[in-house]
């Protein structure tokens, strides 16, 4: 997949890179080798909306702070979209 390919989120919603979604949950296996200052910062993502940077080729959902770059990736199943985006 790529920023141009749509997936479906937790509730099996379209979703594509540029819609709003909703941080359910930062899972253990993101944060289990990352320093504790690190696993606080992506911890306070948990229920923020956040907006799709990409969607890779192996279907993880990138985000970035403040659409500087991407710095952390969620499963499809880990995020709900908050908006009635379309997939492209």
């Amino acid at each position: 997949m790529n920023a141009n390919t749509s997936a479906v989120d937790a509730h099996n919603k379209p979703i594509s890179a540029g819609c709003l979604v909703r941080i359910i949950k930062i899972p253990t296996w993101l944060t289990h080798d990352l320093p504790k200052q690190e696993v606080r910062r992506l911890l306070q993502c948990e229920g923020s909306i956040m907006k799709i940077l990409e969607i890779d080729q192996y279907g993880y959902i990138w985000f970035g702070a403040n659409n500087e770059g991407c710095w952390f990736c969620l499963k499809q199943n880990e995020v709900e979209a908050v908006d009635n985006c379309k997939a492209l």
